[in-house]
């Protein structure tokens, strides 16, 4: 076997002594990157462990750095590239299918003149590229139909070739050291490209060609294809990708959640706005992968295609309501991999919730401590923040007593090493120079911030972070009365009051009606008005007199004259609005603050917020939210600038929607009596109607109809509702 440089794949020349090809004429074929598809349109699939991405022809374009075939964190292929006698074709549609592993791309041929034919204009042959992903291959199917007036003697090409990339590396990073890469075996029917890593894991990639290939020269696969006009010619790749063997990876069923999960149905009079909901509820199943604990909604792709702690959870208090069954599978799945021991290398603690959790050569040689890695001050929070949520909506005392001992686990973990100092606030600070600076959901190492524009230094303590604190306590001690422990439950109480009351002392800034972002590690605090504020309310942990302050401060211009509300201020020395935390716009973000101005009756300013991200998922293909985008003020005549490298789809911008419309209706479950709230429902005032089927509290259907009349809005209750609806 002969070894090869990471960054090349070459197929030796191969021609068929069986068959007699008609000579392929190999001085036309140009590489088909020369035409890329347009500026912001691709293709992303996802089964399982396995995601790809490609622009819209279904090229892997060597220039866009995040394109390919990945799985179990490394890219089994680079390069995916189709042309037509040497030339790419032209895009008619795509369309993919609604569980996300398949899509069908039409396209047709470019104006070329052929030897012996002539010119053969645009539009008369038809290319149908079908690429469906499975769990562990890529299965791409070609149908050419020519519908040229006379027979056709065509070349049809692939450009083929991998590099084995652990997706760190696609990220950026630079390795001082790489395993080998071999081409182990090549006919025409087969190609077999190995990777044998430094960890000692032989990854490989097989493509099988149906039927036989006619010529292999270099990285291309070429075809004969001999076409009579409106006969369809179907060729077939499938790409196998393996391991020797699953060091760090989730070995999981094989099976989409899509076939399992009741789907609730969520429509209205505007279909553009029911597109955006399907859109969300489609990219949750997607990214919804199956793990032996259960379902856990992975938080985005290209780049963060893996369990994370923070953006699971999230995710599910999002749409918890609509999918109790994925929240079930990632408590189950947290709870498994929580803390045990002391690591400084992956930030791990007893009782502490894991923030990431990677896969691939990297990671099983320890170059990156995310393995799984621990650095989350937020996270275990979240665990019981999200636990109690869902018993609230399934009492499910099965499982309550099957996570208690992990809930109990992350609260003492919360007093005994999430509070450093003894304060009764929640700080953090990494273990090793490797880990994450910024351990809060603005992770960027520049998030926090004086007004000055002086970076804080850890331990830091965020101020939304003592609010997850103050509803877990309140969590746990709900969890422990439904359990029978009421000790437990008045010493959990006991600690949520303490930490509200230090902190409503420590973090409020009275001149601008704001709590500081942090407090540093000298205490001080860091006095800039940013979006964490709003994420306090939610909690419980923010007073009325206080929240309706911070609701006013936080829709004047300099936080909400975009399309949300920005992550920081544009009067502070930091904010660029193209920046990733300082200044631009986060669907999720605006979900969490939305749904607690909504707790504090400021429905209207919710709805405003919903309307922006209505607004700016137009803009998007298929009104697909992305991870964030730019926080310039909007001009009404253009849609939001782009993010560069924003992941699409990703789980917490597809719940956003959801979380915010559930602020509106004020759904508020009384599971133990087959009770559902709907506290001061209000419709937005450019939503007339809206219907709700197949929605579950404990087991049992909720069916209701609502309907904006004037400033009111009215709750019906249709006939095959289970539940108990009341109105307040």
């Amino acid at each position: 076997m002969k070894d090869y440089a990471p960054e090349i794949f070459l197929l030796n020349s191969i021609n068929d002594e069986q068959e007699q090809p008609i000579p392929i004429r190999l001085d036309t074929l140009d590489d088909p990157e020369q035409t890329s598809a347009p500026q912001g349109q691709q293709i992303t699939l996802k089964c399982g462990d396995a995601f790809l991405i490609a622009d819209a022809h279904g090229n892997f374009p060597t220039s866009k750095a995040e394109m390919g075939l990945f799985w179990h964190g490394t890219r089994f292929l680079r390069t995916n590239n189709l042309f037509l006698e040497g030339l790419p074709l032209s895009v008619l549609s795509s369309h993919m299918v609604d569980r996300g592993n398949a899509c069908q791309i039409d396209m047709t041929n470019k104006a070329m003149r052929v030897q012996d034919i002539g010119t053969i204009e645009q539009g008369e042959i038809h290319v149908q590229r079908n690429l469906e992903l499975q769990y562990e291959q890529l299965v791409q199917t070609l149908t050419i139909t020519s519908f040229h007036a006379q027979p056709l003697s065509l070349t049809m090409g692939f450009k083929l070739g991998t590099d084995f990339s652990d997706l760190f590396e696609v990220r950026g990073e630079v390795r001082k050291r790489r395993g080998n890469q071999y081409l182990a075996t090549n006919s025409n029917e087969q190609v077999t490209m190995i990777y044998q890593g430094l960890d000692q894991v032989e990854r490989k990639t097989e493509l099988q060609f149906s039927p036989r290939a006619h010529h292999i020269q270099d990285d291309r696969i070429y075809w004969n294809v001999q076409l009579q006009r409106n006969q369809p010619l179907e060729i077939q790749i499938v790409i196998k990708m393996s391991e020797s063997n699953e060091i760090g990876t989730l070995v999981a069923p094989k099976r989409h959640p899509w076939h399992d999960l009741p789907q609730p149905s969520i429509t209205s009079e505007n279909a553009l706005f029911d597109r955006l909901l399907k859109r969300g509820q489609l990219d949750l199943m997607m990214l919804s992968t199956m793990t032996p604990q259960g379902y856990y909604p992975y938080a985005g792709i290209p780049w963060f295609c893996c369990p994370f702690g923070r953006d699971g959870l999230i995710t599910c208090l999002e749409f918890l309501p609509w999918y109790p069954e994925i929240v079930r599978g990632a408590l189950s799945f947290l709870a498994f991999y929580q803390g045990k021991k002391h690591d400084a290398f992956t930030d791990e603690q007893p009782g502490k919730m894991l923030h990431e959790f990677r896969t691939g050569e990297m990671a099983n040689l320890r170059e990156i401590p995310f393995i799984p890695y621990y650095g989350s001050v937020d996270v275990t929070p979240l665990f019981l923040i999200t636990l109690e949520a869902y018993i609230r909506w399934t009492n499910d005392q099965e499982f309550l007593q099957q996570m208690w001992p992990h809930a109990e686990a992350a609260a003492s973990w919360m007093i005994n090493y999430g509070d450093r100092d003894g304060d009764s606030f929640l700080e953090y600070h990494k273990g090793a120079e490797t880990g994450i600076t910024n351990q809060g959901w603005k992770d960027a190492h520049d998030s926090v911030s004086h007004k000055d524009g002086r970076l804080a230094r850890s331990p830091i303590a965020l101020c939304e972070v003592q609010g997850y604190a103050y509803a877990a306590y309140r969590g746990i001690a709900y969890l422990a009365e439904k359990l029978g422990k009421e000790h437990e439950a008045t010493t959990w109480n006991k600690q949520a009051e303490t930490i509200q009351k230090n902190f409503l002392e420590r973090f409020w800034w009275p001149e601008e009606q704001v709590f500081a972002m942090a407090l540093d590690e000298n205490k001080q605090p860091c006095h800039i008005v940013t979006s964490n504020t709003g994420q306090c309310l939610w909690t419980g942990i923010v007073p009325e007199e206080y929240a309706q302050k911070i609701v006013s401060r936080l829709t004047q211009e300099d936080m909400a004259g975009g399309w949300g509300i920005r992550t920081l201020s544009a009067q502070t020395a930091r904010y660029n609005p193209m920046s990733y935390h300082n200044g631009s716009i986060w669907p999720h973000d605006n979900a969490l603050v939305g749904w607690g101005f909504a707790r504090h009756g400021r429905k209207e300013e919710t709805a405003d917020l919903l309307q922006k991200m209505f607004a700016a998922s137009q803009h998007y293909d298929d009104a697909r939210l992305p991870e964030l985008y730019c926080g310039f003020t909007r001009d009404e005549n253009y849609g939001p600038t782009r993010y560069p490298v924003a992941c699409a789809p990703q789980g917490w911008s597809a719940g956003a929607p959801f979380l915010l419309l559930n602020g509106l209706l004020g759904l508020t479950p009384l599971a133990e009596e087959n009770c559902l709230i709907l506290d001061r429902p209000t419709l937005p005032a450019w939503l007339g109607t809206l219907e709700i089927a197949n929605m579950q509290i404990n087991g049992k259907r909720i069916h209701l109809r609502l309907t904006r009349a004037g400033e009111h809005t009215e709750v019906s209750v249709e006939p095959d509702s289970e539940v108990e609806i009341r109105i307040i």
